[in-house]
């Protein structure tokens, strides 16, 4: 019987093992996928989001939400903090501009108005008032005010009665250069001094009766509180 002989050398080298070249092409391909999404999560994440004009839009223009769309910038601090913010889109709408703005052009604050929008129905009528008669002047556009008339002042048959129960307020003015001693003066720089003249939103006939106070009598406007808002049915 054969005997099986030892292993020789080279008999026992083993076969040599080859690297699948599919591996490390695949994990190329997997670190560069990694790496794009992260530059693209980084490169969304520095975008801020402010309010455009989606078209061209005259001053006094009435803004709807067709008229404004939410622009993805990447910009300066300052320049965010100057537009305004996606966040205020719902306070925007219903505002009226107080210049022309074009299309795909970032909106300021300056250029929306803070006045009450005149409805079809309203007329906008300027009474001069003084800080004695006005609440010391703190009055501002969009509050709402009582007119009170005062007849035949000083004589034995003076007569004080209400001409308009609640008006709201269209603009203010000041007289410039007169130093206010109210303390209440605004922070505008175009708005300094003692008031001046108010303007109000009123219906016709309510135009009328205050004309008829104004040039009649004396007339003292007072703060009232915030119009009341609608109770929700739900």
């Amino acid at each position: 019987m054969a005997v099986a002989g030892a292993l020789s050398p080279t008999r026992a080298i083993r076969q040599s093992r080859r690297i699948d070249a599919r591996v490390p092409v695949s994990i190329l391909i997997l670190l560069a996928a990694i790496g794009g999404a992260l530059v693209f999560f980084s490169a969304n994440n520095d975008t801020r989001g402010v309010l455009v004009a989606t078209h061209d839009l005259p001053a006094g223009a009435t803004l709807t939400s067709g008229d404004l769309a939410i622009a993805r910038v990447r910009v300066d601090d300052s320049l965010y903090q100057a537009a305004i913010q996606q966040a205020s889109l719902s306070q925007i709408v219903g505002k009226q501009l107080a210049e022309p703005v074009h299309a795909q052009q970032l909106l300021v604050p300056a250029q929306v108005s803070s006045r009450p929008v005149i409805g079809p129905n309203d007329v906008a009528m300027t009474i001069p008032v003084g800080p004695s008669s006005a609440v010391g002047g703190r009055i501002r556009a969009g509050d709402s005010v009582r007119v009170i008339a005062t007849l035949n002042k000083q004589k034995p048959d003076a007569k004080t009665s209400v001409v308009l129960d609640r008006a709201r307020v269209y603009d203010v003015g000041y007289a410039q250069g007169v130093t206010s001693v109210t303390g209440a003066a605004p922070a505008d720089p175009a708005r300094t001094g003692q008031i001046a003249w108010i303007t109000m939103l009123l219906g016709a006939d309510d135009a009328v009766k205050l004309s008829e106070a104004r040039w009649n009598g004396d007339l003292d406007v007072v703060l009232l509180p915030p119009d009341p808002q609608p109770q929700s049915n739900g």
